[in-house]
C-alpha cells in the first residue's frame, strides 16, 4: 500500500511544471552593458526566457505580486533602464 502511494506522490512531483522554479539566473546580469555579440545574444536569451517566465507565471497568479513574479519583473526593470550600444 506504502508503495503505489509513494509511486504516485513521486509522479506527482515530477509532473509539476517548470514554472514551479524561479528562472532566474544568479550569474547573468541585465544591468551590466554586454560587451561582445555572443554576450548581447545571451542577454536577450534570458530576457526572452525572463518574460516566458513571467508570463506563465502571470497566468497561475494574475496579481503579479508573488516572490517570483516581483523578482523577474525586477530583472526586468534592470534591463530595461539599462543603456543599450
Amino acid at each position: 500500500m506504502f508503495r503505489p502511494v509513494l509511486l504516485a506522490f513521486g509522479l506527482l512531483i515530477a509532473a509539476l511544471p517548470a514554472a514551479a522554479q524561479p528562472a532566474l539566473n544568479p550569474n547573468m546580469s541585465l544591468s551590466s552593458p554586454a560587451t561582445s555579440p555572443v554576450q548581447q545574444q545571451m542577454r536577450e536569451n534570458y530576457r526572452s526566457q525572463l518574460q516566458q517566465e513571467q508570463r506563465e507565471l502571470m497566468r497561475q497568479n494574475p496579481s503579479g505580486l508573488s516572490r517570483d513574479q516581483i523578482e523577474i519583473q525586477h530583472e526586468l526593470n534592470n534591463y530595461n533602464a539599462s543603456p543599450r550600444e
